[in-house]
């Protein structure tokens, strides 16, 4: 396995602080849209169903752009995808300064999605390049926290500029902000040394000298166990996370009665949370997996559990007045799940050849925010469909917690990266003797 460098060691902790802050300025631009849900229904007469189509545009492109990012992030070098990205989401906010109508704004959310779809995966991608697998789970899990803070610690911010300023000096200021952050990865962006399986994994066995790593048929990767179980905890965290950026602010100012400014401070709790559980989530998934706990377990049971949990507690927010038991509750409904996403791309990780883990992920995550393209459209109509906006909020959370509950456990007992490497490889060999590959790809169950 490749050695690295005291100096690539020092400097892969600087890349990960700029893929925090690019995770953060993503995640805020996600945000916004939520905590500027009402001025902006209040000033363009939307409805609860079409803020929400405007909400879903966002996805529109958002998954599509995801795959073929990723696709492309396996010839490409990731260090001018995320720029290119951080460059077109900053100038697809300008046009809402010059003429802030619905057509503008949709427009906007739809190239703006476009340029953002792909940069959890193509982060997740760049970062691999620097740690091997026994150390990803918590630099993946610092990422995450840079979601969180993008997603929670800036929102009373973002939320004083919306009522000093309107919404749209906000949508401005995260322009800037990405600007910023552009010029600043120019001069610490690099490409990480680790690109093979042998420096992926700790005893990765290599079955011929070639250079070239078996590529495992893309259909195979992506039936497997562990991939349908990724997705389906992914897909049940992403629902959760819509949610949250878009419907809980204005759950928390119709149903529960709180002001705007005081919602900007409650939704940093769900951040804070993730702020702390990921990394103690991570670092306990990293110490049962060096304590030789199967990583099915370590890794793929725990991330379900935190969407078990995550869906428990937003079945018992309709039920719930305002006051500290909500507010616990909406803590831990929206924190936990997210780890789903650490867990998941460190799952794949594990199954998924080198060559072709930038593919498969931007595969997955095509696949899991597709539930951000359904979601705010969904609970926008279930809204104006219920009897009256109170019960339909309180319908719409209750839904997406059976749902996140149920894919949770599902997903527990799909994921199987050990069994998964053992087909593959037994793949290889049987398609070998018949002379359609070489088998080169041969991983080392070590669990």
């Amino acid at each position: 396995m490749m050695q690295l460098s005291t100096h690539d060691i020092r400097h892969r902790w600087i890349v990960v602080t700029g893929l925090f802050f690019f995770l953060a300025i993503n995640f805020a631009d996600k945000a916004l849209m939520g905590l500027a849900a009402e001025p902006i229904m209040r000033e363009l007469g939307l409805t609860h169903t079409q803020f929400g189509r405007i909400a879903a545009s966002f996805f529109l492109l958002f998954s599509l752009s995801s795959l073929l990012v990723g696709l492309l992030s396996d010839r490409v070098k990731t260090r001018w995808l995320l720029l290119a990205m951080a460059v077109v989401w900053s100038v697809s906010q300008a046009p809402l300064l010059l003429a802030a109508v619905p057509t503008t704004l949709v427009m906007s959310r739809i190239l703006l999605g476009a340029s953002e779809g792909p940069a959890y995966p193509v982060a997740i991608h760049s970062l691999y390049k620097w740690f091997p697998d026994a150390e990803r789970t918590l630099p993946t899990a610092l990422l995450t926290i840079g979601a969180a803070f993008g997603a929670g610690f800036i929102a009373p911010v973002i939320t004083a500029i919306i009522l000093n300023f309107g919404w749209r000096a906000a949508f401005l200021t995260l322009a800037v902000v990405g600007l910023v952050w552009s010029i600043v990865w120019l001069a610490i962006g690099r490409e990480g040394p680790l690109e093979s399986a042998g420096d992926r994994a700790p005893g990765a066995l290599v079955a011929q000298a070639a250079s070239l790593e078996e590529k495992i048929p893309l259909r195979v990767l992506l039936l497997s166990r562990t991939c349908l179980g990724c997705n389906l905890s992914g897909f049940a965290a992403y629902v959760v996370l819509a949610l949250s950026t878009i419907w809980l602010p204005s759950y928390l100012v119709r149903v529960a009665g709180y002001s705007l400014m005081q919602v900007g401070w409650i939704v940093v709790l769900p951040a804070f949370g993730q702020m702390v559980m990921a990394p103690l989530l991570g670092w306990w998934s990293q110490r049962l997996m060096k304590r030789g706990i199967a990583s099915r377990h370590a890794r793929g049971t725990l991330g379900a559990a935190a969407v078990v949990v995550s869906g428990s507690a937003l079945l018992l927010m309709p039920v719930l007045p305002p006051g500290a038991a909500l507010i616990a509750a909406v803590t831990v409904g929206f924190s936990l799940a997210s780890f789903a996403f650490t867990t998941g791309v460190a799952l794949a990780g594990e199954v998924v050849p080198a060559r072709q883990r930038g593919g498969v992920l931007g595969i997955n995550i095509c696949v899991t925010t597709l539930a951000g393209l359904i979601t705010p459209a969904v609970m926008g109509q279930i809204i104006d469909v219920a009897g009256d906006a109170l019960t339909g909020y309180r319908l719409g959370i209750a839904l997406a917690g059976g749902f996140a509950v149920v894919a949770g456990v599902a997903s527990a007992c799909l994921v199987d990266p050990a069994g998964d490497r053992r087909r593959f490889a037994g793949l290889a060999s049987t398609c070998a003797q018949i002379g359609a590959i070489p088998t080169t790809f041969v991983r080392n169950t070590h669990e």
